[in-house]
């Protein structure tokens, strides 16, 4: 009976919300100006440690000149993070079985931390409409349902039936599109050193209908997405191609030493691979991790046989593959992309760890080396991350950067916006709502003629849909800040 009050409660304060972005549509959708909130550089979060006992967290500014604090909060030692509506989540995996859920807002202060129970190994979090919360397992074939707000696991959903001879499926990452949640299932043999026991899967559940979905109608039983690589080891991202509809992509590491993996492709509404956008070999090792940065580009951590570890971009298009740093051991742990020109890089290597920030555009280092994380930088917790943003509004400037009017405005869901200026210029792009909150960042680069033009898709950065309501999109280049207002309508 509590779960029962529980869902209807979110539904009751869902269908407020819609009636009152309504509101504000009808009564402020003709306004031509919305002010935006005044404060510091907008702040990111790394996740450090030394695989002891405990790790910590440390902020940064994600602009020049990066300013990193000194610890806010400790965490355990084989930690993940998420953000997720204005608080940061860490997922204490191995043996810590616990969320902590940390307020930035308030110092960085701990708003909950509680256990999930033993023998788990949670390895990472998720959110669905109503705001609870998804919670996968690698050492349990189990994904749990988690009141965020008490604490209480409200349910239990079996996985055993994806795994494979040893009976566990290994699942990892999450990640939302709409109602449904993609998890990572690497299948590996525990009799055989954790080798892959074949073709890794993508599992697919309806957050609204609360079960599992079968993608394979014609094979008998609940079938799951299945890859061409095994172990899908790298987070899951998201993508969109104009009017096409989004594709996932996710790294396949295979066998450790065997470039037998690569970037996989995936079409979540067919329920089918799409194959890889580089294999394993094309990139010289294996896939750690990555992080797509522009539609044709991605930046990708490789270990090579050696198991050195460096950055390297590929270009998805001609398969170019361009090392930008490399490391002598197994010493690059992650990469994030902050939706613009800079890419951050937390690098391990033994006297001289630290985080490093590089141009997404030139390959070249920003920073003059490291910046010291105290403990080694494990993981980044970037705010847009699987939720909304919080963002510094830009001090408006004269200057030859225009952008026109939306067409069409109103819209549903999708609207045109010309951005002019400077031929070759690189302009970022925010799409705000009447708060503030950012809820998608892109850039653009303008052409010989100096234009570009921006889609609005009535969309955020994780792809889901937006409600109904008035947003701001704004620009910034060298030559200015210019704003205009769209109306979505359902």
């Amino acid at each position: 009976m509590k779960v029962r009050l529980h869902r209807a409660g979110h539904r009751a304060a869902a269908k407020h919300n819609r009636l009152r972005n309504l509101v504000l549509v009808l009564g402020l959708g003709l306004l031509g100006t919305v002010s935006l909130p005044a404060g510091a550089l907008e702040t990111a979060w790394v996740l450090t440690t030394d695989y002891g006992t405990f790790g910590r967290v440390r902020a940064f500014a994600m602009d020049s000149p990066w300013t990193v604090t000194a610890d806010l909060a400790t965490i355990p030692g084989d930690p993940a993070g998420r953000h997720h509506d204005d608080l940061v989540y860490v997922v204490g995996r191995s043996s810590a079985n616990l969320i902590q859920i940390y307020d930035p807002a308030a110092g960085f202060s701990l708003v909950r931390e509680f256990s999930l129970g033993s023998g788990l190994n949670p390895q990472d979090i998720a959110f669905d409409a109503r705001g609870d919360a998804y919670v996968s397992c690698y050492d349990q074939a189990v994904l749990l349902r988690v009141d965020i707000s008490s604490g209480l696991i409200l349910d239990s959903f079996d996985t055993s039936s994806f795994a494979d001879a040893d009976g566990l499926p290994e699942t990892a990452w999450l990640q939302t599109l709409g109602d449904r949640l993609y998890i990572t299932c690497q299948k590996l043999d525990r009799n055989y050193y954790y080798a892959p026991s074949g073709p890794g899967a993508l599992l697919v559940f309806d957050m609204e209908a609360e079960q599992w979905v079968d993608m394979d109608p014609v094979e008998p039983g609940i079938q799951p997405i299945e890859l061409q690589g095994g172990a899908p080891y790298t987070r899951i991202e998201v993508y969109r191609h104009g009017a096409e509809g989004p594709t996932l992509r996710v790294g396949c590491v295979g066998f450790y030493g065997l470039q037998d993996g690569g970037l996989e492709q995936v079409d979540p509404v067919a329920g089918v691979s799409l194959g890889y956008l580089v294999t394993e070999a094309q990139l010289g090792g294996d896939i750690i991790g990555f992080t797509g940065t522009r539609a044709g580009s991605a930046h990708v951590l490789v270990s090579d046989s050696s198991f050195d570890t460096s950055l390297r971009r590929v270009n998805l298009v001609t398969g170019q593959v361009t090392v930008l740093d490399s490391a002598h051991g197994y010493f690059h742990a992650d990469v994030a992309y902050d939706g613009g020109f800079q890419l951050y890089l937390a690098d391990r290597t033994l006297g001289a760890s630290g985080l490093r920030v590089f141009d997404t555009v030139s390959g070249a280092e920003l920073t003059a080396g490291p910046l010291p994380t105290g403990l080694p930088p494990f993981q980044f917790v970037l705010p847009f991350n699987g939720g909304f943003t919080p963002v510094t509004g830009p001090v408006p400037t004269a200057g030859r950067l225009r952008l026109a009017a939306a067409c069409p405005n109103p819209c549903n869901p999708r609207s045109t916006l010309k951005v002019s200026g400077s031929p070759g210029s690189r302009v970022q792009v925010q799409v705000l709502d009447l708060r503030g909150r950012r809820l998608l960042r892109d850039s653009l680069l303008l052409d010989a003629a100096g234009s570009a033009l921006f889609r609005f898709e009535g969309r955020d950065q994780a792809g889901r849909d937006l409600p109904a309501g008035l947003y701001r999109v704004t620009t910034q280049g060298r030559e200015g800040f210019a704003a205009r207002s769209v109306i979505l309508l359902k």
